[in-house]
């Protein structure tokens, strides 16, 4: 059984490849900028409609998405009979609709209510923000069968229209939940209504039958205004467009006939009507000749789910079945349709999978839809479709022939070799393709195939040899100069990559193994076996292009003379061959045969050196890592097994929980390995533990299976998926900032927060930092001798060293200018404080307004003084500002401190109010500080802007020529600074260094602004060294933190050098 007892070496990264599947995509506006949703299994994907460039990747939800829908920052996903809001890449909450209302169907967002169509026969209405209940819910009736889409008609106020397949068509108000009218439609239509589509003509409807015809239906008057016959494209590829009953069964029968999606071209320009079906193919109509207007033949290699006009612009957008969205622009001088730009992964599992280059930051890929893909593990716009066709035009050939793009590709790649030594100079990657006796060279700088074919020569006249069988396996040395094809008949034949000249072929009885032999004599061969009785499996050269193996199905492992061919060994294997993989480096050959075990070979010293068993099933795939050290194993049984090959021991079996692995490669970094599965279209990426985790969670060596989950387009699942959104979420902010109309509120969900709900919790991804201290709201430390930061904004505490700089930076160049008509305003009292105040005399009032009632404005009975009165500017009569306030209180604590906040004047000679306060906390309850009694002064400070920091810093400065009173309070006002730095810097009771990088800010600033004072004052220079005392061994403990990571880095970094 499938243990957890110790992590796995491998672990969920994430997947590639994915597109969008079944499931019909949302576009929005967001400002100047289009983006569309679309489907990706669990996962939903936004990508900006100007590049089709990916924004933002959803959470990994509990099902198969099933709808979409979009608004704003929401994205609404169906998944089985509920509805997950999310908003960017966080689930928000969960619309939670009944059993009996069946799955959903289709979303559709307007203004503040939410529509979902459900299986069942349900239409049910939300209010966004209201997670718990419905605010309607409507039945449609056993008669109107299943519903199948729906739509909302312009000007149509709170209307929807939903059809059935039934062929029927009811119209309803989701306001007052009435059903308005019941069209009876077409019910003769074998699959009833399948699409909706309104039209920019007004109370016109486009409707897709299941008969594969569009209908132009009027809903006010019950009328047909057109009917177009096979839109859906059935056997356009044959004698006629109608296609008739051969056209149906090319198609998959008259059900895969239906049309799928309509859209309506707006704008200048001909009036068109987009439709599309099972066949793959869009049908553009003619709306004002009622006729076909063109045909988009193979738009798409599998059935099309939905299709958009971009309003005003001759652009469609369409998605289809073989894992592809495309654009296609009408721009022409007939108006035809031409493709603008696409993404695209692999219509069907992948069955081949190969690191490319030094850092394997490049993956080559090949899969059963005969397409070869090249794969960035990093950026996923650099990944694309290798051309088969030399210097591009694939599709136009295609069209002058008279056949179809995937009548031109070649077959399935069975085999495939790359190096990256002569990639600028010539073709630098062999394929091997099912059933083609010819080998393929491609040339991967120019993302194409290359100019030449490597086929075996005919046999000298007289001479019977092997026929052509297909080639089954490929390899290349080293240096990129040469290539080898092994064929179905045992042969193989050497090429120059060059030139693509043969070279010779390899035999186990040949002229050219005589003694002395030259490399013309091996070329000019006359052949009387070929290299191997059956089948050929596997090669592999040497990396001094010094030896090259090759192993069969005839159960034999042989060792050649690259150069002259010489047969040098032969290894009995015992079984036939069905893997082969050589470290060039270590000349070390990693055998799999059909009785499961896997055998390692030395092929310099020709003997066997480990065996390893432990598969139960058919090997599917093996791989020598890049330094020797491990052999990777995959099997027909499920498990992905790790071998230690010094040890010749198991270290890890995963049991996977996705399909059995077909393909797998390892980077030469060691960093990440991909794989391909069955019926899988994507690649999916394993993180290795032994680089990116905690050493001391290596695994021991054990045969007991490890379960692991299947990566996921969010990267490291739920509790990363914030990391692949908000890598390009800030496209969303520009697009926002963008609209004319202004930013609007991204909060469109009503009042309430996140949702409560299990599934909420069990992958909301990033949470926010939730310990905090109460009384500051400051980070608490996670553990007592953690440093911890304030988890302010970067720019609060990076600012206050740097004022006087942005100040000057940001000086008005020409002074204010008063406008011609000023606004009235009140009259404010002068002051420093942050918030005006305004003069409240109604003496004043009444002389400014005569004849006015002003007595409504101000407190009634309030006492009438001056400004200057107000302001406290009178010496002595004024309490101290609120900073100066809570910094002499801090001397204190509890109640002791706030009396000495609210405290009125001293007089001369007097205790100073921190000494007070001090004397008064000691009088009052016996005890020393805890550490809390600056809280409200660090509170303070957290709220505070770097401009009212700075300045209140500078109104503490001790000026020349004032009196010995207010110098002595001066002074001790800085030394209740240094005080309270101090006291941040040793911590509290746990004694962890709190608001680490914001005092270090305070600190700089204190000290440049009263550094004069402080060396001009003994009591100052005490609390200086204190302060210093106190930041010593805080930055000790960072600094030595850093160093211990510093260290680590260049000493894994070193390793992988």
């Amino acid at each position: 059984m499938p243990s957890q007892s110790q992590p796995p070496l491998f672990k969920p990264f994430r997947a590639l490849g994915y597109i969008t599947e079944n499931v019909p995509f949302a576009v929005q506006r967001r400002g100047r900028e289009a983006f569309v949703t679309v489907s990706a299994g669990r996962v939903w994907q936004v990508y900006n409609c100007a590049k089709l460039s990916l924004v933002l990747v959803g959470p990994q939800l509990r099902g198969d998405i099933r709808a979409l829908a979009a608004k704003k920052d929401f994205t609404y996903a169906g998944v089985g009979c509920d509805i997950v809001a999310c908003k960017r890449v966080h689930r928000y909450g969960v619309y939670r609709g009944a059993p009996e209302h069946g799955p959903v169907v289709q979303l559709i967002a307007l203004g503040e209510q939410l529509l979902s169509l459900h299986a069942g026969g349900f239409l049910v209405a939300w209010d966004l923000g209201e997670y718990k209940t419905p605010k309607a819910v409507m039945e449609l009736g056993a008669e109107f069968g299943t519903p199948t889409c729906m739509t909302h008609p312009d000007t149509y106020l709170n209307k929807v229209l939903v059809g059935g397949d039934a062929g029927a068509l009811q119209l309803w108000n989701f306001s007052t939940s009435e059903r308005i009218h019941t069209f009876a439609g077409w019910p003769a239509s074998p699959g009833g209504v399948r699409c909706l589509c309104a039209s920019p003509a007004l109370d016109v409807i486009g409707v897709g039958l299941g008969d594969g015809s569009a209908v132009l239906h009027n809903v006010r008057f019950d009328e047909t205004v057109a009917r177009f016959g096979n839109a859906a494209g059935t056997g356009v590829m044959e004698a006629g467009l109608l296609g008739g009953g051969a056209g149906r069964a090319r198609a998959g029968g008259a059900a895969a006939a239906a049309v799928t999606s309509l859209s309506f071209r707006t704008g200048g320009g001909t009036p068109l009507l987009a439709a599309a079906g099972a066949s793959g193919a869009v049908t553009v109509w003619d709306l004002e000749e009622k006729k076909l207007h063109s045909v988009l033949r193979e738009a798409h290699d599998g059935p099309v789910h939905a299709l958009h006009f971009f309003p005003g612009e001759p652009l469609l957008m369409s998605s289809g079945g073989d894992n592809s969205i495309k654009q296609w622009l009408f721009d022409g001088a007939d108006e035809s349709g031409r493709l603008l730009r696409f993404r695209s992964g692999h219509a069907a599992p992948p069955v081949k999978v190969l690191h490319y280059g030094e850092g394997g930051q490049r993956l080559l890929s090949a899969g059963r839809d005969r397409a070869f893909r090249c794969f960035s593990v990093i950026q996923d716009q650099q990944s694309r479709e290798l051309s088969q066709r030399p210097g591009g035009g694939q599709a136009k050939r295609a069209k002058q022939l008279g056949v179809t793009q995937e009548d031109m590709k070649l077959g399935r790649i069975v085999g495939m070799a790359a190096e990256q030594a002569r990639e600028r100079d010539w073709a630098n990657v062999l394929t091997a393709h099912k059933g083609d006796p010819a080998a393929y060279v491609w040339r991967l700088s120019r993302f194409s195939i290359g100019e030449h074919r490597l086929l075996p020569p005919p046999p000298p006249r007289g001479i019977k040899g092997p026929p052509n069988a297909p080639a089954t396996c490929v390899a290349l040395s080293p240096c990129g100069n040469f290539g080898l094809v092994g064929s179905a008949s045992g042969r193989i034949d050497r090429y120059n990559m060059q030139s693509g000249i043969h070279r010779g072929a390899y035999s186990r009885t040949a002229a050219a193994t005589a003694k002395g032999a030259t490399t013309a004599a091996f070329s000019a061969v006359t052949l009387t076996a070929s290299a191997h009785e059956g089948v050929v499996v596997g090669m592999g050269v040497d990396s001094c292009s010094r030896l090259m193996v090759s192993a069969g199905v005839d159960k034999a492992l042989r060792v050649w003379n690259f150069k002259t061919g010489k047969l040098v060994s032969t290894l009995a294997v015992g079984s036939p061959v069905t893997h082969l993989h050589l470290h060039s480096g270590s000349a070390l050959c990693a055998i799999g045969a059909d009785d499961l075990m896997i055998r390692l070979y030395d092929i310099e010293a020709a003997r066997l050196v480990r065996r390893f068993v432990g598969h139960t099933d058919r090997l599917t795939a093996i791989q020598v890592s890049a330094d020797a050290r491990w052999l990777l194993s995959a099997s027909m049984d499920g498990s992905l097994r790790v071998w230690d090959v010094p040890s010749a021991r198991c270290l890890q079996s995963m049991s996977l929980a996705g399909p059995p692995v077909t393909s797998l490669s390892l980077s030469p970094a060691h960093d990440l390995l991909a794989t391909t599965h069955a019926d899988s279209r994507g690649i999916y990426l394993w993180a290795n533990q032994n680089v990116f985790g905690d050493a001391a969670d290596a695994p021991l060596p054990s045969d007991t299976p490890v379960r692991v989950g299947m990566p996921t387009l969010a990267v490291d699942g739920d509790d990363d998926a914030e990391a692949a959104g908000v890598l390009h979420s800030a496209v969303f902010e520009a697009a926002d900032s963008s609209d004319d109309e202004g930013p609007s509120s991204s909060d469109d969900e009503g009042g309430e927060g996140p949702s409560s709900d299990a599934e909420l919790e069990a992958g909301d991804g990033a949470r926010p930092y939730e310990a905090v201290v109460p009384e500051t709201g400051a980070p608490a430390p996670l553990a007592p001798s953690l440093v911890t930061l304030s988890l302010l904004p970067r720019s609060q505490w990076q600012s206050l060293v740097h004022l006087e700089a942005i100040q000057a930076r940001n000086r008005p160049i020409e002074p204010p200018k008063k406008p011609e008509a000023a606004p009235f305003f009140l009259p404010t009292v002068a002051g420093l404080a942050r918030d005006p105040v305004f003069d409240t005399d109604p003496a004043a009032a009444a002389a400014a307004n005569p004849g006015e009632d002003v007595s409504p404005f101000f407190e009634q009975g309030a006492p009438s003084t001056s400004r200057v009165n107000k302001a406290g500017l009178k010496r002595g009569a004024p309490a101290p500002p609120p900073f100066m306030a809570a910094l002499r209180a801090g001397a204190g604590s509890g109640p002791a401190a706030a009396a000495a906040v609210s405290a009125p004047p001293t007089k001369a000679g007097s205790k100073r109010p921190a000494e007070a306060a001090a004397a008064a906390a000691v009088a009052s309850d016996g005890r020393k500080s805890d550490g809390n009694e600056w809280a409200p002064l660090l509170s303070m400070l957290r709220r505070m802007t770097p401009n009212e920091i700075d300045r209140e810093m500078r109104a503490m400065q001790v000026l020349e020529g004032t009196d010995e009173e207010d110098t002595a309070q001066g002074v001790d006002d800085i030394r209740l600074l240094l005080t309270f730095l101090g006291a941040q810097l040793r911590g509290g009771a746990d004694g962890a260094p709190a608001n680490f990088e914001f005092v270090q800010g305070l600190t700089q600033l204190a000290l440049q602004v009263h550094g004069d004072t402080v060396m001009s004052h003994a009591s100052l220079l005490e609390a200086a060294q204190a302060l210093r005392s106190a930041l010593r061994p805080a930055w000790k403990r960072v600094d030595g933190l850093l160093q211990d990571v510093r260290c680590m880095v260049s000493y894994f970094g070193n390793l992988q050098g």
